[in-house]
């Protein structure tokens, strides 16, 4: 599946958007990641490994899950060669988890929370999602990249990222720091 992500102005024009075009509500979330950086890596882009703890869910997973996956940018759109799933109970699992595997090779940068909706098409799934810090923001998912294209067309954005999400909190954390 192809994706792509925008930053909006507001929810107002995205959810007359999704409306206009029934889209339905596939599911409610909120979640936080706990992002590690690759200690030998040039950027989070290259290889993102995340503890993804949910408040709640809809989806049929466990509640703390560790992702180590790379996001392959094409123009304007990525997919993602997820390398590791695993799925925990609890945190503390989780976290153990990764010091046992991981240890050596990433360390701890910061936390990213989100809480948004799911909604979607026979084509298209587009999460509506606030990023503590970033805003609104809505991620375009589809297996036929012009699909998203047209999505994005009908918008007004404020900035369509190139980078992944962690990638974009992570340059923002190092120029606050500037």
């Amino acid at each position: 599946m192809f994706y792509s992500r925008v930053l909006l102005k507001d929810e107002t024009e995205i959810k007359e958007y999704l409306q206009k075009n029934m889209y339905r509500k596939v599911s409610d979330f909120a979640f936080y990641d706990l992002v590690y950086i690759n200690k030998n890596g040039n950027s989070i882009t290259d290889d993102t490994l995340k503890i993804r703890v949910y408040q709640h869910n809809e989806w049929k997973n466990k509640s703390v899950l560790v992702i180590l996956k790379r996001a392959i940018f094409t123009g304007n759109q990525k997919e993602d060669k997820v390398l590791v799933r695993e799925e925990f109970d609890d945190l503390d699992s989780a976290m153990r988890f990764v010091q046992e595997n991981y240890e050596d090779q990433y360390n701890f940068s910061f936390k990213l929370e989100k809480t948004g909706v799911q909604y979607q098409t026979e084509t298209v799934t587009i999460w509506l999602e606030n990023i503590v810090d970033l805003g609104i923001s809505i991620e375009i998912g589809s297996q036929n990249p012009e699909a998203i294209h047209q999505v994005i067309q009908q918008l007004d954005i404020v900035e369509k990222l190139e980078v992944s999400v962690p990638e974009y909190m992570y340059q923002k954390i190092i120029n606050k720091k500037k």
